[in-house]
């Protein structure tokens, strides 16, 4: 990700934040709750990726664990 990307990134979180904060406010405690957990998700992602830390995905996970274990029981 260049530098464009990733200021325009942090540019529009921001301003999706405090244009939902009024929404928000209104909702239920569940609904802020998951809303903040996104967030969250979204920033640590966005740091990790700054930071040149791997993310784990789990298709990798599948492809190379599951995939070869899975075809050795069926037998292919």
């Amino acid at each position: 990700m260049n530098g464009i990307f990733m200021l325009s990134f942090v540019v529009t979180l921001v301003l999706s934040v405090v244009v939902d904060r009024r929404m928000l406010m209104k909702e239920k405690k569940s609904i802020r709750m998951a809303y903040g957990g996104f967030i969250l998700l979204s920033i640590v992602l966005f740091v990790s990726k700054y930071m040149h830390w791997p993310i784990l995905m789990p298709s990798r996970f599948f492809i190379h664990t599951v995939s070869p274990w899975f075809k050795r029981i069926i037998g292919i």
